[in-house]
């Protein structure tokens, strides 16, 4: 039994299908609807009532239940005083049915005692905490997936960076164009690069460059060559 479907009966004034009554009262769980949940709740009022024979009169079980309603206890009150004791609306209980060996009916109901908006407010307090969770899990293996590209990426670029340095340090050597080689030794000094790039200098005597540095070179040198090919080409039209 909870406050959000005793709202939704109330305001249709009688009964509902399942799928209606359960659409209904999901309009009504939210914040906008505590002031209904609380009136249907207080009104909310039910008997269970049962046959000792077959085809025989209804009978009441007990004395009249309200089920969504329980009264607040304060500290300075005395326990028996029921009557200056201030009723409120609960969001939800559960009524228990058992039959004793006589056949006899008997009742109880259990609730978590929490008030229509103490429940609104636990309810969002637990959809903040589950979105929460899913904001972090994406956070943590985003950042994962984002660490495990960086790393990747970098590994790829050391690894150019190192056959770069042996075409142009050791050109048509065993270590010229041997990927495997370059991808181990970037490996075996992850973390530690600048030792091998040291390492390399001080071996080979070649200073270890970026990658768009040997390409300036080339540019350079190329340059360099065909500006000896023009003058060249002039002293020999000067000489003819």
């Amino acid at each position: 039994i909870n406050a959000a479907e005793a709202a939704a009966l109330r305001a249709a004034g009688g009964e509902l299908e399942e799928e209606k009554l359960l659409e209904e009262a999901k309009k009504l769980s939210g914040a906008k609807g505590i002031p209904k949940r609380e009136e249907a709740a207080l009104a909310l009022r039910m008997r269970v009532v049962q046959r000792t024979e077959r085809g025989g009169e209804w009978i009441g079980v007990g004395n009249p239940m309200m089920p969504l309603t329980y009264l607040k206890k304060d500290e300075d009150e005395d326990e028996d005083d029921s009557k200056t004791k201030e009723k409120q609306a609960c969001e939800s209980s559960v009524l228990e049915l058992s039959l004793n060996p006589v056949g006899i009916l008997t009742t109880s109901l259990i609730s978590d005692g929490q008030s229509v908006v103490q429940a609104t407010k636990s309810a969002r307090k637990s959809a903040i905490q589950y979105y929460l969770g899913i904001f972090a899990a994406i956070t943590f293996f985003g950042g994962f997936l984002v660490k495990s590209y960086v790393e990747e990426r970098v590994f790829e670029r050391d690894t150019q960076r190192l056959l770069a340095y042996y075409k142009h340090a050791m050109p048509g050597s065993i270590n010229d164009g041997d990927e495997r080689n370059a991808r181990y030794l970037v490996w075996k000094y992850k973390g530690k690069k600048d030792k091998l790039w040291r390492r390399l200098e001080a071996k080979y005597g070649v200073p270890v460059k970026q990658l768009h540095e040997w390409d300036d070179d080339d540019d350079a040198v190329e340059e360099e060559v065909e500006e000896q090919d023009l003058d060249e080409e002039e002293k020999k039209e000067e000489e003819e």
